[in-house]
Parts: structure tokens; C-alpha cells; sequence
């Protein structure tokens, strides 16, 4: 019994005909909808869209990425996010097909432009889809796929009967792709059909408000950003004076420069000012802080805000580490399927596909080292044993290995405990050592009363008897002493904790 696909179609033992070193070319005629751009027309764009023509929808889409200076970066942002991460691929299982298997994918994996292929598969989050056609050859030992080429997406259509979109043909006709011939990269940005997924249907209309703004901008800084230059000329004037006159005005504005007669005039007035230029300014910050959080969850990495600053930004991660992983994750599962299983099925047979590798994104949260080694410092010198094996792991310190050259330690520093809690054990034990150093008779007892009283009225009488015993002169020598040391240590510790004292 044959086994099948997700569509129900059998899956093949080699690559098909179509895929075996060949890639469609065709793609729809560029129709440039975002010029003209109106809401009217916008709204039917999306709703086409929705309907599974994608055409003008995945047109306007590529185009508002194009003409968007922040809109692209946002969106490169996103995408280098995950393609800049370290993979690796774990075997399905640790069986020894399951290495063999590992290790014949090792072979092609790495000379694969998986970068290249990332950011195409990547065009999803806001398209909604991305296809990449593949080209399988056979080098003797192993099909392996040879080239990539990213489908546009006004060339695909969307079968909601199927779940599946379909390559159409430049006659009009719509087909599936065949099992390995190509690699479909979903982003579910929000439940529904995938056609309406993107984050482009969320952004367009922001785009639209947006470069409405800045194109009534461009007009108000064309009509009343330059200064109006009034030419006077006196009524008895005749006709060659008044001609010059108009030249001369005309000319200031390229040449700056004119030549008049003495009984004409030349005023420049400057332009107006009004609130234009703010209105515009607003709106446009407004659309730029509401892209910004569509695209990365957050504004304050992508822009200084209104009140941001940088310590609040270092908050956040470059993009929302939540983000960051669910893109990681859904493009590693969309390799596995699209690419690494039809590997394992052309090369080994479908009854393996469960042996499929599996390829690992590497997120780690960036952590504040520094203020973690000041706090396991601290428990240190409290008294917790940290194994040494955990601790060069947790900072990624290799075990030097034997007869390497290695920086010597500060083995009497880093024993003795430093910093809030090196502080704080001195003064405790200052009292101890100052009656070491400093005997003054009456003095044991009188801290023993002080540790031994119930209360302020116990405490009372118990000072109301030793009164006579206490040498009151020396107690506050003794205490400014202590008090001058106590501030020493403190001022020693605060230094340590900031890495002042070297």
C-alpha cells in the first residue's frame, strides 16, 4: 500500500519529471497597483485577495515593501532575525538508520544556500505564503536538490477545497505542485484562511494613510515652503521695463541673481506658517509607531517613541523574543516538510520518512552575564557551593585542556568574599574586634544587657545600673572609631560591586 501525501496523493521514490533539474519561470505581468492608490480600490485588492486571487494583492504587497523605506526595514528585521540564528539538524532517532540517514543529509545540507532559501520561505510573514520552486539531480550517489527559485506570489491561487495553493499557468490554467517540487512556507499571523495570514492585509491600509500624508507634505512644502518674490513697478513704467522686471523675479528663483531699473521693486515675502506641516508629521509618526508594532510587537527598538529612551529599549529584544521563536520554529517545520522529508523519500524510500532529520534554530534570550556572576558571587560567599563544571557552561568558559597556556587566577581574591557581602560580614564582626583591640572595662556588660533586654523599659533599667561603671568619654571614641571603619566598608564594597576597584 503506497503511502501519501497530506493530500492523498502517493508519494514517489524519485523526484518527478517536472522537478528533475528543471524550474518554472513564468510569472504574472507587473500591474503596479499601488500607484493611484485609492481606498476604494485597496478594498477590492483585499477582497480578491481573500477570495484566493492573489494576483494584484501579492503585486501591491511587494510593492509597498519596495517603496516603504521603514515598512522594508521592519520586515528585514523580522526575517534576518531568524535566518541569522545557529541550526543544526538532530537525527528523528538515535538508531543506526537513523544516523545513516543524519549523515547522508549532512553531506548536502551544508552546501545548500540555506540563507538565501530562508529569507525567500521567510517573504510569508507578509505575504501570507511563500513558494520555492526546487530543482532535484541525480549525482550518482543521491538525489539532491540543486537549485531554488522563489515563486512569485500573483502566480499562485488559493483551493480552499484543499487546503493548497496552485501554480497558475500563463493561459490562465491552475495547477498543483507535484510531491518535492516545491517548498510552501505558511505564516498564520491570525486564524482564518491563509490567504488573509499576511501582515501586509493589517499594514496596507496604514501604508495608504500614510503616503496620502506624505504626498499633501510634498504638495504644502512645494506651495508654501518657498518664499514668494513680488516684482513693483511704477505705473508709468513702460512695457520693456515690466518684462525685465518679470525676468528678473523669475530668474531669483534659479539664479538668485537679476538686473532691474532703479524705478522698479523686488519684495520677498516669506512664506506662510501654520500648523500644515505638524498635521502631516503626526499622522505619519502615528503610522510609523502602529507598522512598527504590527511587525516587530514593540516600538521601541525600531524608533525612539514618544518618551523611549535606550535603557527601556534594552528591555526588549531587536525583535519580541516570543516572535522570534514561533518564526524560528514554523520555518523549521516547513523545512522538514517541504525539503528534508522529500530528501528522505527520494533517496531512502517513503516507508523512512519518519527518519527525517530534524533542522534546530538556536534561540537563546540574551542574559546579563555580569549581573548574574555578581549574584552567584554573593551565594558564594554566603556559603553555597557552586560545581565548577555548571558555572563554566552557564557562562561558556571551556575546561582548559592539558599543557594549554591559561591566565592566572586571582586565586586570594576570588576566594575571599568581596563586594555588599564582604561589607557586611566586617561590620558584624566589628564589635567583636574592636573589644579585642580596644578593652574598656564596663563595656562586655553593657552589650550583654543591651542583647539580653525584653524591651526599651528593661533596657532602661538595666543602663540605670551599670550608669556608674561605663567610662562615657572612651565609649565615644570607640564609637566614632567604628563608625568611620563601617563607612570605609561600605564605600569598599560599593566599588567592588561596581568593578571600580580594578
Amino acid at each position: 500500500m503506497p503511502i501519501l501525501d497530506q493530500y492523498g496523493r502517493p508519494i514517489p521514490k524519485e523526484p518527478p519529471k517536472a522537478a528533475q533539474g528543471s524550474l518554472p519561470v513564468w510569472r504574472p505581468f507587473a500591474g503596479y497597483p499601488s500607484r493611484g492608490l485609492t481606498p476604494e480600490r485597496l478594498a477590492r485588492i483585499l477582497r480578491e485577495g481573500a477570495e484566493g486571487y492573489l494576483a494584484e494583492q501579492a503585486e501591491l504587497f511587494l510593492e509597498m515593501e519596495e517603496k516603504d523605506a521603514l515598512l522594508f526595514s521592519l520586515l528585514q528585521t523580522r526575517k534576518l532575525a531568524v535566518v541569522g540564528l545557529d541550526w543544526r539538524l538532530e537525527p528523528a532517532e538515535a538508531s543506526r538508520q537513523g544516523r545513516r540517514v543524519l549523515g547522508a543529509l549532512g553531506e548536502v545540507w551544508w552546501n545548500l544556500p540555506t540563507e538565501d532559501l530562508m529569507l525567500d520561505l521567510l517573504s510569508a510573514i507578509p505575504q501570507g505564503v511563500s513558494v520555492v520552486a526546487v530543482a532535484w539531480e541525480w549525482d550518482g550517489l543521491l538525489w539532491r536538490p540543486a537549485r531554488f527559485r522563489w515563486v512569485h506570489p500573483g502566480a499562485l491561487a488559493y483551493e480552499e477545497a484543499h487546503d493548497r495553493f496552485l501554480l497558475v499557468g500563463e493561459r490562465g490554467e491552475a495547477e498543483p505542485f507535484p510531491y518535492g517540487a516545491a517548498i510552501e512556507h505558511r505564516y498564520k499571523a491570525r486564524s482564518g484562511l491563509p490567504t488573509r495570514a499576511g501582515l501586509m492585509r493589517s499594514l496596507a491600509w496604514l501604508y495608504l494613510f500614510k503616503h496620502y500624508a506624505l504626498k499633501d507634505w510634498v504638495v504644502f512644502a512645494e506651495t508654501y515652503g518657498q518664499p514668494y518674490r513680488i516684482g513693483r513697478y511704477d505705473p508709468a513704467a513702460g512695457e520693456e521695463e515690466r518684462r525685465r522686471l518679470e525676468e528678473a523675479v523669475r530668474s531669483l528663483g534659479a539664479d538668485a541673481a537679476g538686473v532691474i531699473s532703479k524705478d522698479t521693486e523686488i519684495q520677498i515675502l516669506e512664506a506662510a506658517k501654520g500648523q500644515g506641516p505638524q498635521v502631516y508629521e503626526s499622522l505619519i509618526r502615528l503610522v510609523n509607531r502602529e507598522m512598527a508594532q504590527a511587525v516587530l510587537g514593540q516600538t521601541l527598538t525600531s524608533s525612539e517613541g514618544d518618551g523611549g529612551s535606550y535603557a527601556l529599549a534594552k528591555v526588549h529584544e531587536r525583535v519580541r523574543i516570543d516572535l522570534l521563536r514561533a518564526d524560528a520554529r514554523a520555518l523549521a517545520k516547513t523545512l522538514r516538510e517541504g525539503l528534508i522529508k522529500p530528501f528522505v523519500a527520494f533517496n531512502f524510500g517513503p516507508e523512512l520518512l519518519d527518519l527525517a532529520p530534524y533542522p534546530v534554530p538556536e534561540v537563546e534570550e540574551e542574559r546579563d552575564l555580569e549581573s548574574r556572576a555578581r549574584v552567584l558571587q554573593a551565594l558564594q560567599g554566603m556559603g553555597l557551593a557552586l560545581p565548577e563544571a555548571w558555572l563554566r557552561e552557564e557562562f561558556g568558559v571551556p575546561a582548559p585542556r592539558d599543557g594549554e597556556a591559561v591566565l592566572p587566577a586571582r586565586a586570594l581574591q576570588e576566594r575571599r568574599p568581596r563586594g555588599m557581602v564582604a561589607g557586611q560580614a566586617f561590620v558584624d564582626a566589628l564589635a567583636d574586634r574592636l573589644l579585642e583591640r580596644a578593652p574598656m572595662p564596663g563595656l562586655p556588660d553593657l552589650l550583654r544587657a543591651i542583647a539580653e533586654a525584653q524591651d526599651y523599659e528593661d533596657l532602661r533599667r538595666r543602663l540605670l545600673a551599670l550608669y556608674p561603671g561605663i567610662p562615657f568619654a572612651e565609649l565615644a571614641q570607640l564609637l566614632d572609631a567604628a563608625l568611620v571603619l563601617s563607612e570605609l566598608a561600605g564605600r569598599l564594597a560599593q566599588r567592588q560591586d561596581s568593578g571600580l576597584d580594578g
